[in-house]
């Protein structure tokens, strides 16, 4: 059994148990429309649904990559051209890994006052690709915008919390 694997399936596990955990917060009278449980149960469902994906891609990678196992990333398909590479393929270092991550994540919380929520959390995501060793390529450029727009479509619109725009409504 591979590790990518294991991790899955304790992912797995862990979203059960904190979903179980999250049906447990009582309702209280001054709650929105989301609830107390709405953002721990979404989360959980997140981390099942990334866990599955992990487990998927092991088991694929296993079975001849059929499911996108290694060395069938998004960006293998694209010219060497449209790519560029991490200049330290990732951190080599746990530490360094942990300490980059979270300066990463100090940086989003100061830019998203100014840069708003989409485009703070379009640019987080190709950081952090970019500092794990990923490519940046036009692919991962539109999954980072994609994202973004899917969660403030989720968190703004659907659950109705709101999140900084920015300076661009007064731009425009």
């Amino acid at each position: 059994m591979n590790r990518d694997l294991v991790f899955g399936a304790s992912g797995a596990v862990l979203a059960g148990g904190y979903y179980l955990l999250a049906v447990t917060i009582p309702e209280s009278a001054l709650a929105d429309t989301v609830g107390p449980q709405g953002l721990p149960k979404a989360y959980a469902v997140v981390l099942a649904l990334l866990s599955l994906t992990l487990m998927a891609r092991s088991l694929g990678g296993r079975l001849g990559g059929r499911l996108g196992g290694r060395g069938s990333g998004i960006g293998d398909r694209e010219d060497a051209g449209s790519r560029i590479r991490s200049p330290i393929s990732g951190p080599r270092s746990p530490i360094a890994r942990v300490a980059g991550t979270l300066l990463i994540g100090v940086a989003y919380l100061l830019l998203i006052p100014w840069l708003g929520y989409i485009v703070t959390l379009a640019g987080l995501l190709l950081v952090t690709t970019w500092y794990q060793g990923g490519l940046l390529n036009r692919t991962i450029a539109a999954v980072a915008v994609s994202g973004a727009i899917v969660f403030w479509l989720l968190f703004v619109r659907l659950l109705g919390i709101p999140h900084p725009a920015g300076i661009w409504p007064q731009l425009f």
